[in-house]
C-alpha cells in the first residue's frame, strides 16, 4: 500500500501528468507563483489539506532544480541492481472515500484480496486508488456499490523494484526526463523507497519499458 503523499510529491505527481507543464518548469521559462496558483486546487486534492500557495512555489523550485540537475546522457549508477515488470491491460479504479470510511474500505479491500482478486491499492486523503487487470473489473464492482467509483481503462503498469543500497539520488527526477524525452505520458505515478510504479497508457507501454531497461543495463556498468 502506498504512503500518502506529501506536498512534494503531489506537486511531481501534477507536473509529471502535463507534458506542457514539465517543459516549461524544467526549461525554467514559467513564473514558479503563478505556476503555483494554476496547480493549488489539484496539488491539494491529492495532498488532502489546505496548503499555503507559498509551500506549492518552493515544491516546484525543488522540482525544477531534480529535473535540471539529472539528465539521461550523464552515466548514472542510481538503477543498479533494480527490477523491472510490465503489465497490460490494466484499469485504474478510483473510490472516492473520507478519512473515517477508509479503515472498513481497507478492510473490504483486504478481504477481497484474500478472496482471489488481484489488485494493487493506493491510498490518498480523500480516495483509495487501485490498479487492476480488466479482466477483474467485474468482479470488484459488485462489493464497491455503496461507494463513488470511476474508472479508467486501456492501461499499463510499470513496476521498477530499487535496491536499497544505491546512492541517494532522486530517481524519479531522471525517470520524468526519460519519459518526457521520449513521448512517453505518464497517467499517474507511485512512488515508496524501494518501489516505483508508473502507469501508462498500453500504447506506450513498450517504449517505456525499452526506455528504462536500457537505462538499467547502463546503470548495472557502474
Amino acid at each position: 500500500m502506498s504512503r500518502r503523499r506529501s506536498v512534494q510529491d503531489a506537486v511531481r505527481i501534477v507536473i509529471n501528468q502535463n507534458p506542457y507543464l514539465y517543459r516549461g518548469v524544467r526549461m525554467r521559462v514559467v513564473n514558479y507563483s503563478a505556476l503555483a496558483r494554476y496547480i493549488h486546487n489539484e496539488v491539494e486534492t491529492i495532498a488532502g489539506e489546505n496548503i499555503d500557495p507559498n509551500t506549492i512555489v518552493t515544491a516546484i523550485m525543488r522540482f525544477s532544480n531534480e529535473s535540471t540537475r539529472v539528465t539521461p546522457s550523464e552515466p548514472q549508477g542510481i538503477f543498479h541492481g533494480s527490477r523491472l515488470n510490465l503489465e497490460t491491460g490494466i484499469s485504474e479504479v478510483t473510490v472516492q472515500s473520507t478519512q473515517n470510511e477508509q479503515p472498513l474500505l481497507l478492510e473490504k479491500l483486504a478481504s477481497m484480496q484474500s478472496a482471489g482478486i488481484q489488485f494493487r491499492i493506493h491510498q490518498f486523503p480523500t480516495s483509495v486508488k487501485l490498479t487492476v487487470h480488466t479482466e477483474y473489473l467485474n468482479e470488484l464492482r459488485p462489493h464497491l456499490e455503496e461507494y463513488d467509483v470511476s474508472s479508467t481503462g486501456g492501461l499499463a503498469e510499470l513496476n521498477l523494484r530499487l535496491q536499497s543500497n544505491v546512492r541517494n539520488v532522486d530517481r524519479i527526477a531522471l525517470i520524468s526526463d526519460l519519459m518526457f524525452r521520449n513521448g512517453v505520458h505518464m497517467v499517474d505515478a507511485f512512488y515508496s523507497p524501494h518501489e516505483i510504479n508508473l502507469i501508462l497508457r498500453d500504447e506506450d507501454a513498450s517504449k517505456a519499458f525499452e526506455v528504462l531497461r536500457a537505462q538499467i543495463s547502463l546503470s548495472d556498468r557502474f
